[in-house]
């Protein structure tokens, strides 16, 4: 297989200093980073939608601004990703996506007015999510072999740092209304900043990165066509859910809180035990099970008439959550050929729920204006079984594209050792 690499080039590359990501990455370090971020989220995301509301905004304008910020997402995350894989910038773009993260939380709190308001939104909404996927796919790359075991166990870290925040949140709205968690989530992105030389400069050894990405194998656009059913469902409970909690489940923000804190918390033990549950469960069926365990929650949802229920749910979410979560990233990073990881992990964890966002964003806050979100919660469980069966039809087509990565290794393991 031609990797597009020449010999001369491989040459002059391996003379060079060793591969950042080879270099073993200092893992108390990751392990704040991962709990700040996520802490950093758990301040924001639950109540980003209730604080607009609070302004004036209508569900339905939320629903608009939620689809022209995945528009945006659509059209900058490919672009930037294209020229951090050219140039194997991936670090730097990492630090440039949390530093607008947090620039634009922080100044959401300056002035009340809708267009602000909408600014700052879309600046936060079109780094935050891309840069995410990023540090997942960094993460991994860093760990080399031993990445599904440690990638699971950072990011049950990161649930660790949601719960904490969720649940100090409905005493700090006491304090601070919602401008306090908006300047707290803020500051910890910032914070963050100084600590991301601990992950590699780039997701590929530069001996691997070949002059012209590959064409992708049809595997990967079943999974992105899997990933779309999901979103598209799971787009209703990323905007509205919070909201659906105290409109229609009688909780208040402490609740709310509590919740989210239980959501988070709830995925912790199994995302601990995800390399075990690995050995005996493929990733693919892994995903699954997590897409069509979460399909079945959402048409939980839907049937609840107190938030007293949802403590139950969120219990058994948390299980369905991990397996859908920490398998996509290994999915994708299985089936990709690794000049363009990262890339692909931008168009599952951005590019798809952009897309699923320009689709329903509109229609899921039309649906929630006039009293229809029973109703969405149930389509939305409809889409996810949907995406969970595409995963089943597609198997041979994802065991060939794993053979394909792990002989493209091979090639290039050989390559370097022959230079070497």
């Amino acid at each position: 297989m031609n990797l597009g690499l020449s010999l001369s080039r491989a040459r002059s590359n391996a003379a060079e200093q060793p591969s950042e990501t080879s270099r073993p990455p200092v893992t108390a370090l990751q392990v704040v980073i991962y709990l700040a971020s996520y802490a950093a989220r758990g301040f924001y995301a639950p109540f980003i939608s209730l604080y607009l509301l609070s302004l004036g905004f209508t569900p339905t304008e939320l629903g608009v601004l939620v689809g022209v910020s995945a528009l945006l997402r659509l059209m900058l995350t490919p672009l930037m990703n294209a020229q951090a894989d050219a140039r194997g910038a991936h670090r730097k773009l990492l630090g440039g996506m949390i530093g607008v993260t947090g620039l634009s939380t922080l100044a959401t709190v300056l002035l009340p007015l809708k267009p602000w308001q909408m600014a700052m939104f879309l600046a936060r909404d079109t780094t935050d999510v891309p840069g995410a996927a990023l540090m997942s796919q960094l993460s991994i790359t860093g760990y080399k072999e031993r990445g599904s075991s440690m990638y699971g166990k950072l990011r049950a870290m990161g649930s660790l740092g949601w719960g904490i925040a969720t649940i100090t949140a409905g005493w700090l709205i006491s304090i601070g209304g919602y401008g306090l968690l908006m300047i707290l989530s803020g500051a910890l992105n910032l914070l963050m900043l100084p600590l991301l030389k601990v992950f590699p400069a780039r997701t590929t050894d530069k001996t691997s990165r070949a002059e012209k990405p590959p064409k992708r194998h049809k595997a990967f656009w079943l999974l992105m066509a899997s990933n779309l059913c999901f979103y598209i469902g799971m787009n209703a409970l990323i905007v509205f859910m919070w909201a659906y909690f105290k409109d229609y489940l009688g909780a208040d923000d402490t609740m709310v809180g509590w919740l989210a804190a239980l959501l988070g918390l709830s995925e912790i033990p199994w995302m601990m035990l995800m390399n075990r549950i690995y050995k005996r469960v493929p990733v693919r069926v892994a995903l699954m099970i997590g897409i069509a365990g979460q399909a079945v929650f959402f048409l939980a949802l839907s049937q609840m008439v107190d938030s007293s229920t949802m403590l139950i749910w969120a219990l058994i979410r948390g299980f369905f959550y991990a397996f859908q979560n920490i398998s996509l990233t290994l999915m994708v990073n299985q089936i990709s050929h690794p000049v363009n990881v990262a890339t692909n992990q931008a168009i599952a964890w951005v590019t798809v729920p952009g897309i699923a966002a320009v689709l329903m964003g509109p229609i899921s806050g039309w649906m929630y204006d006039h009293g229809h979100v029973r109703v969405l919660f149930m389509i939305s469980a409809g889409m996810a079984l949907i995406g969970a069966l595409l995963l089943a039809i597609g198997r041979d087509w994802f065991k060939q594209a794993e053979e394909q990565r792990k002989r493209i290794e091979a090639e290039q393991l050989a390559l370097v050792m022959d230079v070497v």
